[in-house]
Protein backbone atom coordinates (compact mmCIF):
# COMPACT_ATOMS: atom_id res chain seq x y z
CA UNK A 1 0.00 0.00 0.00
CA UNK A 2 1.13 3.63 -1.21
CA UNK A 3 1.66 6.20 1.43
CA UNK A 4 -1.01 8.25 -0.01
CA UNK A 5 -3.19 4.71 0.28
CA UNK A 6 -2.60 4.75 3.64
CA UNK A 7 -3.57 8.32 4.71
CA UNK A 8 -6.88 7.80 2.41
CA UNK A 9 -7.47 4.51 4.31
CA UNK A 10 -6.91 5.58 7.97
CA UNK A 11 -8.82 9.30 6.88
CA UNK A 12 -11.93 8.06 6.02
CA UNK A 13 -11.78 5.12 8.69
CA UNK A 14 -11.68 7.98 10.80
CA UNK A 15 -14.63 9.17 9.03
CA UNK A 16 -12.64 12.34 9.02
CA UNK A 17 -12.88 14.61 5.60
CA UNK A 18 -10.68 16.60 4.10
CA UNK A 19 -11.30 19.62 6.19
CA UNK A 20 -11.63 18.05 9.34
CA UNK A 21 -7.37 16.39 8.61
CA UNK A 22 -6.95 20.03 7.42
CA UNK A 23 -7.93 22.02 10.67
CA UNK A 24 -5.94 19.18 12.67
CA UNK A 25 -2.77 19.47 10.77
CA UNK A 26 -2.77 22.59 9.76
CA UNK A 27 -1.87 21.95 6.06
CA UNK A 28 -4.32 22.76 3.07
CA UNK A 29 -7.16 20.43 2.14
CA UNK A 30 -6.06 20.86 -1.43
CA UNK A 31 -2.19 19.65 -0.30
CA UNK A 32 -3.72 16.45 1.73
CA UNK A 33 -5.83 15.85 -1.29
CA UNK A 34 -2.64 15.56 -3.51
CA UNK A 35 -0.78 13.60 -0.89
CA UNK A 36 -3.93 11.37 -0.53
CA UNK A 37 -3.43 10.97 -4.44
CA UNK A 38 0.86 10.20 -4.05
CA UNK A 39 1.46 13.39 -5.22
CA UNK A 40 4.15 14.92 -2.85
CA UNK A 41 5.18 17.65 -5.31
CA UNK A 42 3.52 21.06 -3.08
CA UNK A 43 5.22 19.71 0.17
CA UNK A 44 8.39 21.88 -0.49
CA UNK A 45 10.66 18.56 -1.24
CA UNK A 46 10.93 15.54 0.34
CA UNK A 47 12.21 16.57 3.64
CA UNK A 48 8.99 18.88 3.87
CA UNK A 49 7.41 15.90 2.95
CA UNK A 50 8.59 13.54 5.44
CA UNK A 51 8.05 16.00 8.32
CA UNK A 52 4.63 16.63 6.92
CA UNK A 53 3.69 12.48 7.28
CA UNK A 54 5.27 12.57 10.36
CA UNK A 55 2.91 15.34 11.88
CA UNK A 56 0.07 13.69 9.99
CA UNK A 57 0.61 10.02 11.54
CA UNK A 58 -0.55 10.61 14.89
CA UNK A 59 -3.54 12.23 14.01
CA UNK A 60 -4.57 9.61 11.96
CA UNK A 61 -3.78 6.53 14.30
CA UNK A 62 -1.07 5.20 11.86
CA UNK A 63 2.62 4.40 12.69
CA UNK A 64 4.89 7.12 10.94
CA UNK A 65 7.98 4.79 10.57
CA UNK A 66 5.64 2.73 8.64
CA UNK A 67 4.24 5.36 6.98
CA UNK A 68 7.87 7.04 5.80
CA UNK A 69 8.85 3.80 4.91
CA UNK A 70 5.92 3.16 2.04
CA UNK A 71 6.78 7.09 1.01
CA UNK A 72 10.37 6.51 1.27
CA UNK A 73 10.09 3.35 -1.67
CA UNK A 74 7.51 5.24 -3.79
CA UNK A 75 10.17 8.35 -3.83
CA UNK A 76 12.90 5.50 -4.23
CA UNK A 77 14.71 6.93 -1.79
CA UNK A 78 16.45 5.82 1.74
CA UNK A 79 15.83 6.71 4.88
CA UNK A 80 16.95 10.01 6.18
CA UNK A 81 17.70 10.13 9.88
Amino acid sequence: MSAGQMLNAARTARGMSLEDLAQSTKLRASILAAMEGDDFSHCGGTVYARGQLRAMAPVLGLDPDELIEAFNREMGERPID
